[in-house]
């Protein structure tokens, strides 16, 4: 009996946004397993939320149970999560599974407004 266990953070840092103009900041978390390593770039839309690598991690956590977590992923001003480049998959799957651009509805991440308690 095999017991398949989930990715973990091995690393993170932060990085510059990679997207054009609109969002603030961005890490990068190094997902392991195994001997398999992903990278996950997180970024954040508004620069008054407090933003951490910490905050990073939590975001990409709630993906370390999926067999591939998605590579990019949005924070928007209202804690909301969406996915902007999907899961890898293998070279069998068409190309059109690459990319997703899917807002997750029940998983908002935690609103981390500065100057709120």
């Amino acid at each position: 009996m095999s017991v398949s266990l989930g990715w973990v953070i091995s690393r993170s840092g932060a990085i510059s946004p990679i997207s054009s103009g609109v969002l603030d900041a961005a890490y990068l978390v190094t997902l392991m397993r195994g001997s398999s390593t992903r990278e996950v770039v997180v970024e954040f839309e508004d620069s008054c939320t407090v933003v951490s690598t910490s905050y990073a991690e939590e975001v990409a956590r709630r993906f370390l149970r999926d067999p591939e977590p998605p590579q990019h992923l949005r924070v928007d001003r209202s804690g909301s999560v969406a996915i902007l480049v999907g899961p890898r998959y293998p070279l069998e799957q068409p190309a059109d599974h690459r990319s997703v651009q899917t807002a997750l509805e029940p998983g908002r991440a935690r609103s981390h407004r500065s100057g709120r308690s």
